[in-house]
């Protein structure tokens, strides 16, 4: 009998194995009919704006904010919506906020450094053997790779919220959804309960880079490469991990190319060109320019660079604490890190690892899914044998002015003052996510109410206050804003604060602000917040050349667009949460998430209160579940 074999790449694709999972669905089956982010009622914007800026604003500042608020209900603000309306309309393909949200992003002259990219800490290996810098780099890379061929090849199952998994996470589901045709595919899955998610940020995951610019970056995309980049200390490494015909190099084989370079001593003497990262984009743009034009091999690395599937670091240091792991992911000392790749994945000395990612191309859906189909992956394998292959990693070459190494001496002195300014805290809760089930309230809104109280209890009183809601139910949805800080969580505060109101009562207000948190949320993901249809009112009246309309202009709409407590929710069993840092000089970012065994916060700002925040955001949550306990009937 003949067995047919590949003779092409793509067959040798269609029939290589290696891939995290092979879907019934095709990957973005679901695409083309996605529902399309609602535009909301002006009315309804309006009046919760209103209900935002309250808490957070003098009883004079929110009057002001009423007859603004009146005067553009009746006046511009119809015809500003009107305008948005039908400039949405034009653009069916996408959502009324997407081009704006990245040409924010692109637009921005701030470093991308800390300023912008988050990161996201990965579990260690549940195998001791494969914790070591060299197996869990080498892991993680693999896995990586064969997460990218599943992309790549759309044998990823389609990102999809099973309401009723009874139902929807079924074969006969998945074959009868694959028959459907995709013009309609998206309305028979939501009519059993499973509501597919939008997945156009994928397509920037791996091979792209965000380039900079004068005035404004791009975002580049290099479909046919091949190979990753290493950083060690100074220096970076280049070697392929996908063959001609587009399958992926033995797993021992990125083993030996990881031996190899770690073999290599660590430059951790000299300036790395990852500083330049850290510069402000105008800055970096035209250092960019410069160094391209001053060496003979510096555009053919950079291009190597910009164009590997993604980025590695092998981190020096050796953090243990919470607090060093979350810094040393955050910052590194900008040497080793290039902060422009969509993703650079990072392995400290000691084996830990996470994943830090550029912001501009996506909000994290695609990110989350990678790391968790990664890690899941990853600790399938066992540790893979050392020496069986020849390495052959090339080092990349870069000839440095003088007007180049003064650039990069000036950004290590900056960035060095700037890490330094930069406090981190990390705390760990025995409060754990069984309280939701146990006391019948939703733990996220515990969490977030924990926070506005262990605020609340340092400063005494209340502050704009940012959550981060995905829009990913739509297409090209981006985000929305869950302004947390509500009448019902100044109330509640105000409660746990007085020494005569009752534990019954501080648990009525407990529940009626964690209640109105969860009503914002899922006002939120179903694209029903104010911030963005606020910000493309705004921008409406920019491109029709009006005068800005007086509610933009007033201290209290300041007050709201300078966030305090800038707050982001992780859980995941794979994931040990994530950290960013503080959006202006007075913030707070806190990364928080709470699991089975647990609940911690990583807090990240310049102000010297750092650690009372830190302690009473632990004491905050350990009280709050305290008025639960005692009130539980």
């Amino acid at each position: 009998m003949k067995v047919l074999r590949p003779t092409t790449p793509a067959l040798a694709r269609a029939f290589s194995s290696g891939y995290v999972q092979k879907t019934v669905i095709p990957t973005y089956h679901f695409q083309k009919s996605l529902m399309r982010l609602p535009v909301p009622k002006l009315e309804d914007t309006l009046n919760r704006y209103l209900l935002a800026v309250q808490p957070v604003v003098s009883p004079d500042e929110f009057k002001a904010t009423q007859r603004e608020v009146e005067a553009f209900r009746t006046g511009l603000g119809p015809q500003l919506h009107d305008a948005l309306v039908a400039r949405d309309k034009a653009s069916p393909e996408t959502s009324y906020i997407n081009k704006w949200w990245f040409e924010m992003y692109v637009r921005d002259r701030q470093p991308v450094a800390i300023n912008v990219n988050p990161q996201i800490k990965i579990k260690d290996d549940p195998n001791p053997a494969k914790n070591t810098q060299n197996q869990r780099a080498a892991s993680l890379i693999a896995s990586s790779v064969r997460f990218f061929r599943t992309l790549r090849d759309k044998q990823l199952e389609p990102d999809v919220f099973h309401t009723k998994p009874q139902h929807s996470k079924t074969a006969l589901f998945n074959n009868v959804m694959k028959m459907l045709p995709e013009a309609i595919s998206f309305y028979g899955a939501a009519a059993v309960g499973a509501y597919p998610l939008d997945m156009s940020q994928y397509k920037n995951l791996f091979q792209s880079t965000r380039v900079p610019g004068i005035g404004e970056d791009s975002l580049q995309v290099f479909p046919d490469s091949k190979h990753i980049v290493v950083q060690r200390g100074s220096d970076f490494f280049k070697f392929d991990v996908l063959k001609a015909d587009g399958t992926a190099v033995a797993d021992a084989e990125i083993l030996a190319q990881i031996d190899a370079i770690l073999a290599t001593p660590a430059n951790l003497t000299t300036n790395g060109l990852g500083l330049m990262t850290t510069l402000g984009r105008d800055e970096w743009a035209n250092a960019r320019a410069h160094l391209i034009a001053s060496g003979t091999n510096n555009a053919a690395s950079l291009r190597d660079i910009d164009s590997a599937l993604f980025m590695v670091t092998l981190e020096h240091a050796a953090p243990e604490s919470d607090r060093d792991i979350s810094r040393t992911f955050l910052t590194g000392n900008g040497s080793n890190h290039w902060f422009d790749k969509s993703f650079q994945l990072l392995v400290a000395a000691n084996g830990k690892a996470s994943v830090n990612f550029e912001h501009s191309w996506g909000d994290g859906v695609a990110v989350l899914r990678y790391l968790n189909e990664m890690y899941t992956d990853s600790v399938k394998h066992n540790p893979l044998p050392v020496g069986e292959r020849s390495a052959t990693a090339s080092p990349l070459s870069f000839t440095f002015s003088d007007e180049t190494k003064a650039t990069l001496a000036k950004a290590h002195a900056t960035y060095e003052a700037w890490t330094k300014r930069l406090l981190i805290e990390t705390v760990e809760t025995p409060v754990t996510k069984a309280i939701g089930a146990t006391h019948g309230i939703g733990t996220d809104g515990v969490m977030q109410m924990a926070i506005q109280l262990a605020h609340f209890r340092l400063h005494g009183h209340f502050v704009s206050t940012y959550e981060s809601a995905s829009t990913a139910a739509f297409k090209h949805g981006r985000t929305e804003t869950i302004r947390s800080c509500t009448n019902e969580a100044v109330a509640f505060c105000t409660a746990m604060e007085n020494a005569s109101v009752s534990v019954g009562d501080q648990a009525s207000a407990l529940r009626s602000a964690v209640k109105k948190h969860s009503e914002l949320t899922k006002n939120g993901v179903m694209g029903q917040g104010c911030d963005r249809h606020l910000f493309g009112l705004r921008k409406m009246a920019e491109i029709e050349g009006l005068e800005l309309p007086g509610l933009y202009t007033l201290p209290s709409y300041q007050t709201m667009s300078h966030i305090i407590l800038s707050t982001s929710t992780l859980s995941s069993p794979n994931l040990d949460g994530g950290s960013f840092g503080p959006v202006n000089e007075d913030c707070y970012g806190i990364g928080y998430g709470i699991e089975s065994i647990g609940s911690m916060f990583q807090l990240a700002s310049y102000r010297h209160d750092l650690g009372d925040m830190r302690d009473l955001l632990a004491k905050s949550v350990q009280d709050i579940e305290a008025v639960l306990v005692a009130t539980k009937k």
